[in-house]
C-alpha cells in the first residue's frame, strides 16, 4: 500500500512537471561594476541570459522584471537588450535572439548589511509557442558583495605655527599695500 501511494505521488509530480512550460532563458553571466557594491553607494550590474531550445520575441514593453524588496537595497532596471545571432552562425538566422541582457542600477544604504547577499527577482518575457507569443517567467537569483563605506580621510588642520605665519602675512599685506591703495 505504501509503495502504491509513492508511485502515485511520483507520477503526479512528473505529470505536473510536464505541464509546466520550461523556461527558455538561463542566467549565464553576472557582471557587477568594480565587483562590489559599497554601503551608501551605487553601481551597475549586467545580467546575461542565454536563450536555449526555443525562440523568444523581442517585445520590450512586455519584458518586465521585478525584484524582491530588501530594506536598504534598491534594484532598478535601467534597460533591456536583445542580442541576435551573427549572420555567419550556422543553423541560425540573424533574426533569432541568442541572449537577453538586463542592465541594472544597484544602490545600498548605510543600513544594508556588509557581506554576500542574494538578489531575488522574476523576469517576464514573450516566447513563441505554436506560432504565437506567450508570456513566460524565469527566476533571477544572483549574488552581490556589499562592502563597508571607505574610511574618510581626516581633514588636516594647520598647526598653530602655520596659523601664526598666516596672520603675520596678512598683517604685512595690510601694512605695505594699504598705504598705496584705498583699503577702506
Amino acid at each position: 500500500m505504501k509503495h502504491l501511494i509513492l508511485v502515485i505521488a511520483v507520477l503526479a509530480g512528473s505529470a505536473q512537471a510536464q505541464q509546466q512550460p520550461k523556461s527558455c532563458l538561463e542566467l549565464k553571466k553576472v557582471k557587477v561594476a568594480h565587483h562590489v557594491l559599497r554601503q551608501h553607494g551605487q553601481t551597475q550590474a549586467e545580467l546575461t541570459l542565454k536563450v536555449k531550445n526555443c525562440e523568444i520575441v523581442e517585445q520590450r514593453q512586455q519584458t518586465t522584471v521585478t525584484f524582491e524588496s530588501k530594506p536598504g537595497l534598491d534594484v532598478t532596471l535601467q534597460s533591456v537588450a536583445f542580442r541576435h545571432f551573427d549572420e555567419s552562425a550556422p543553423g541560425h538566422s540573424a533574426t533569432e535572439i541568442r541572449e537577453v541582457v538586463l542592465f541594472l542600477d544597484l544602490a545600498a544604504s548605510t543600513e544594508f548589511p556588509v557581506g554576500e547577499s542574494t538578489v531575488h527577482g522574476m523576469l517576464t518575457y514573450q516566447a513563441l509557442d505554436g506560432g504565437s507569443a506567450v508570456p513566460r517567467n524565469v527566476a533571477l537569483n544572483f549574488p552581490v558583495k556589499v562592502a563597508p563605506l571607505p574610511p574618510q580621510k581626516p581633514v588636516k588642520k594647520h598647526s598653530a605655527f602655520v596659523n601664526g605665519l598666516e596672520r603675520i602675512g596678512w598683517f604685512f599685506v595690510i601694512i605695505f599695500i594699504c598705504p598705496f591703495t584705498d583699503c577702506a
